[in-house]
């Protein structure tokens, strides 16, 4: 019997409403999440980020995007786009109203020691995702007819949404494991030393600080079998994009923002060079896995870029193993895993031997098969 062939998702043009129904859906589950950050900030909201939130710009945001996607949604259904998807996002917007919307009011609160990071899920999903779908579709790209919904993208948005609302474990045995496990390393000299540097010198300490402990572990990741099958689903999506670098097993950011967190710790970067840092590595490492071409010319020596690290997802034989360090390639230069052709970008991605597909599949990956196996997984 013969099957009908699939065809290719072409790429939605304005005027079709099938931008203004997503961007519609989008801004709608966004704001009804918002509305509910700003309705249960005790349980919702990250406290080391509260306090850097200027609250009245954020309602006005809501606001003005509220507004903007009820009226995206009403256009697409006029183009005759999507009428299921617009609806969705009317729908939640109009549930985002009967919740408060921007006009919830503030309240006291005890802070509970559980909570959910929804508050940092929605401002990154909302910032980032906005602005680099917008880039991907607009500017050259690495895979020029590569969708922006390309096959994988629901498992990658899934796992976007669970690392992010587990910052608040992640942020709790991090410091744990920081603090009971290296306080007997604490040198006040050093840390006093340190917060008298000026705030750029600080900024690039711990750029550096960092990145050398995410070259140890990101390399350490790679060559170690029982590890590799916790990093490969990093690995496993074959199409790089803005979402593409969220496929994380839980373990490894647990591991790695455990163990990046300790030279933070010992020098005692104030909390100012901390929050520059975290708003750095959050927009880099989106950057980095975007499907957008970049010629970045000299600074690919400075600082880690797109081609660089491609090449590191890359699943060409010259590239495995190579470009471990995720913020500067300094670490990779000194230690001779450097790889940046210049003049050319990698064919293909994933890795060789596939991993399971699904979230559950992925997570139990580590803890089954052979481990002697791995590198099947990123060599022929």
């Amino acid at each position: 019997m013969s099957h009908a062939r699939q065809s290719a998702p072409t790429r939605a043009r304005i005027g079709d409403g099938r931008i203004g129904s997503f961007l519609c859906a989008t801004i709608g589950l966004l704001s009804v999440a918002a509305v509910l950050c700003l309705r249960f900030p005790a349980f919702l909201t990250t406290p080391e980020l509260r306090p850097h939130y200027d609250v009245e710009l954020l309602r006005l945001t809501l606001a003005v995007a509220m507004t903007a996607g009820a009226l995206l949604g009403v256009l697409s259904i006029a183009l005759g786009g999507p009428r299921l998807r617009a609806g969705i996002g009317l729908g939640a917007l109009f549930l985002a109203m009967v919740l408060g919307g921007p006009y919830v009011p503030t309240t006291d609160f005890h802070q509970p020691r559980v909570y959910l990071g929804l508050d940092w899920l929605v401002l990154d999903l909302f910032f980032t995702g906005v602005v680099f779908v917008f880039l991907e579709w607009i500017f050259p790209r690495v895979r020029p007819d590569q969708v922006p919904l390309r096959e994988g993208w629901r498992l990658d948005l899934a796992y976007f949404g669970v690392n992010h609302l587990a910052i608040g474990v992640f942020m709790v045995v991090s410091a744990h494991f920081a603090h009971d496990a290296f306080a007997w390393a604490v040198n006040a000299k050093v840390q006093t030393f340190v917060v008298g540097l000026p705030g750029v010198v600080r900024f690039v300490m711990v750029i550096l600080a960092a990145d050398l402990v995410e070259y140890v572990t990101h390399r350490t990741m790679h060559e170690v079998p029982v590890l590799w099958r916790i990093h490969a689903i990093h690995h496993s999506p074959d199409a790089m994009d803005w979402l593409s670098g969220s496929r994380l097993h839980f373990l490894e950011p647990l591991v790695t923002r455990s163990l990046v967190l300790v030279p933070i710790f010992l020098l005692g970067f104030p909390q100012d060079t901390i929050f520059a840092y975290v708003i750095f590595i959050s927009v880099q490492s989106v950057v980095i896995h975007s499907n957008i071409r970049v010629n970045a010319g000299w600074l690919r020596y400075v600082i880690v870029t797109t081609q660089f690290h491609h090449w590191h997802h890359a699943a060409d034989e010259e590239a495995v193993d190579r470009n471990y360090t995720a913020h500067t390639p300094l670490w990779d230069l000194l230690f001779g895993t450097w790889h940046l052709p210049a003049d050319r970008w990698p064919k293909k991605y994933g890795t060789i031997k596939p991993v399971p597909g699904g979230m559950l599949g992925q997570f139990l990956h580590p803890f089954t098969g052979a481990v002697a196996e791995f590198r099947e997984h990123r060599t022929k």
